[in-house]
């Protein structure tokens, strides 16, 4: 094993600098926990008289969630209706179905479909059915929720990294402010919440191992196995996440770092939540109808075959090229540090030898497995019938794990002893981003044309400047330009680190105002465009009513935007170009009307079948007809 004086960069989360408390090994108060907060306490540098209270740490804290919550709220201002179909659409219905109302058709299907978030937001239709106010007020609900990032990142930064206080409320706040956090809180998606979970899982796993007492740890078993649970019935990535919190757990035992007890609460709380997901679904199987394809075909082939491999390993490759972007390559530093270390055998028995060092270590390669096993397995799933050229470089599974990799490279920027280390986890982090950036340019120059959503990519857009086409040389020098000024500034006297931490907030800050108006913004504005009518108002449709809708509509969304207005009955669905005459159940009927020249079906014309015209949309072109 390398010692310190030897300057080795596979170390530098190992000894920390002078007045820098590093990621992974203690100080020689770290066995003890700050009165105040329950945190290990500061680093040297935070002298007593510089130190923060806990009464002081508190008031930052909740400033700080609701400044977040408010940043939220202010961005999604402007957002009425789902733009994200049919995913948005499914979520609501099934929370419409779990408060006891009517369901619908969703593009689910069994393998994807979790009930988890619907289960978080329905009780919004206790108050109201309107489609409008509930989805206002689900972006409420996903602005607390997601905000609570900020809090969890901090005890994420002080206790498993064990970050000074101020440097942990600064990395924090930045971290829960970044795209990967707040962009998707904007939509009615479980990617609003994942994050608030995922960090909570790791946090409960760090007091379960690091707690000390007895009590703090059975609780913290219990409470990271619950979380693992919860993810799994939110997201089919939760399945990932029990996985690898299996995995934890039989680590512990083998160390003895749990005993049986504790460690059947950790299994116990993840089977127990679980037991949710059959629920849910049990309750909700009669009124919500699955029209989606499984992907259990293309995983099994990308893990079969050489072709299917090449393919998830390049798609792979792109998650980790993003998740270094879109971190200003401080991800990627972060990525090193918690690779390296499990090399080096030596050192690593000498971790595992302490309490305080082994706990932070286990949780730190908990989160590198978890990136991981999702990325790996994300990229196995993804249809390459989609034709989707965003899925070369596709970050959603794994950006939960965003602000986890950025406070964990600043950690080990802080906790390098030398400036010759940062310069070399630097230029490490560098060539790990070029190297990954030139396996997506050429697997992206190879397969040519290919649709490309801004939505699945508001960083590479922002850091590009391109919004309509991928790009990959643009992001990937301007994120070496951050990373070489965030070296350059982050081990410098007195406001070095500040610096860093207030240019990171501008850029995170920039990118999402910038995103809301040329992403979120303009997918909703052809959704319902002046002069649209509204099925409720201004169609004159009530409870009671039996409303068909014809499938072969010219704008395909229709469906879900009318299933979702019309709650207290499903859609009766039917194919008007196979057979015209609508259900005979049916006292209301939503049909093409003067539909383009050059759409694919002709107008409907209810007259015929005794019904007559309430109302048209001229910018969709359908029309209302009601019976009689």
């Amino acid at each position: 094993m390398a010692k310190p004086s030897q300057q080795d960069p596979a170390q530098q989360i190992v000894s920390p600098p002078d007045g820098v408390t590093s990621a992974a090994t203690p100080t020689a108060q770290d066995s003890s926990s700050d009165q105040s907060t329950g945190a290990p306490p500061a680093a040297a540098s935070e002298t007593p008289g510089r130190r923060l209270s806990g009464r002081w740490i508190v008031v930052a804290v909740v400033v700080g969630y609701l400044l977040q919550v408010g940043w939220r709220v202010w961005l999604s201002r402007h957002l009425d209706v789902p733009a994200a179909h049919a995913d948005e659409d499914g979520y609501l219905v099934a929370a419409r179905v779990l408060a006891g109302d009517a369901g619908g058709q969703t593009t689910d299907n069994e393998t994807f479909r979790r009930m988890g978030y619907p289960m978080l937001i329905s009780p919004v239709y206790w108050f109201t059915q309107d489609a409008f106010t509930v989805y206002r007020s689900v972006l409420v609900i996903n602005a607390v929720l997601n905000a609570l990032v900020f809090p969890l990142l901090y005890l994420y930064a002080r206790r498993t990294l064990v970050l000074p206080t101020r440097t942990a409320l600064g990395g924090a706040f930045v971290a829960a402010a970044m795209p990967a956090v707040v962009f998707y809180s904007q939509f009615a998606l479980t990617d609003a919440v994942l994050g608030t979970m995922v960090i909570a899982w790791l946090v409960l796993a760090h007091t379960w191992l690091a707690g000390t007492t007895t009590h703090a740890r059975v609780l913290g078993a219990l409470g990271s196995g619950a979380v693992a649970g919860l993810l799994f019935v939110t997201h089919i990535r939760g399945t990932m996440v029990v996985l690898v919190h299996v995995l934890l757990t039989v680590t512990v035992l083998v160390l003895r770092r749990s005993g049986w007890a504790t460690t059947l609460a950790a299994i116990a709380g993840a089977g127990v939540v679980m037991t949710l997901d059959p629920i849910l679904k049990a309750v909700s199987a009669d009124a919500i109808d699955t029209a989606g394809n499984s992907p259990t075909g293309t995983t099994v082939n990308a893990i079969t075959t050489l072709s299917g491999l090449g393919r998830m390993l390049g798609t792979a490759d792109g998650q980790l090229w993003y998740l270094c972007i879109g971190t200003f390559g401080v991800g990627a530093v972060g990525v090193i540090t918690a690779v390296l270390p499990l090399t080096r055998w030596r050192a690593l028995r000498a971790e595992m030898s302490e309490t305080a060092t082994a706990a932070r270590r286990i949780v730190v390669t908990a989160t590198l497995f978890t990136t991981l096993l999702i990325a790996l397995l994300s990229s196995a799933a993804l249809p390459p019938g989609d034709n989707r050229i965003n899925y070369f470089a596709y970050p959603r599974y794994i950006h939960m794990l965003f602000p986890l990799w950025l406070l964990i490279g600043l950690a080990a920027l802080l906790s390098a002893k030398t400036r010759r280390q940062v310069l070399v986890l630097g230029g490490s982090a560098a060539a790990l981003t070029l190297l990954t950036g030139a396996v997506v340019s050429i697997r992206t120059r190879v397969h040519g044309w290919g649709k490309f959503l801004g939505f699945d990519a508001p960083e590479m857009s922002f850091l590009g400047w391109r919004w309509h086409q991928i790009g990959v040389t643009r992001p990937t020098i301007v994120t070496l330009v951050l990373l070489a000024g965030i070296i350059v500034l982050i081990r410098r006297p007195r406001w070095g680190s500040a610096l860093v931490m207030a240019g990171m907030a501008l850029v995170v800050a920039a990118n999402m105002v910038v995103a809301t108006q040329k992403i979120s913004i303009p997918m909703e504005v052809n959704q319902y465009r002046p002069g649209t009518p509204l099925i409720v108002r201004e169609g004159h449709v009530r409870e009671g009513d039996r409303v068909a809708f014809a499938k072969q509509q010219v704008v395909w969304y229709l469906q879900y935007n009318h299933m979702r207005e019309i709650y207290w009955t499903p859609l009766l669905i039917w194919d008007q170009t196979s057979d015209p005459t609508p259900p005979s159940e049916a006292n209301v009927v939503i049909a093409p009307y003067d539909p383009p020249s050059d759409a694919e079906v002709e107008a409907w014309d209810g007259s015929r079948y005794g019904f007559r015209l309430v109302v048209t949309d001229p910018n969709h072109g359908w029309a209302l007809w009601r019976k009689g």
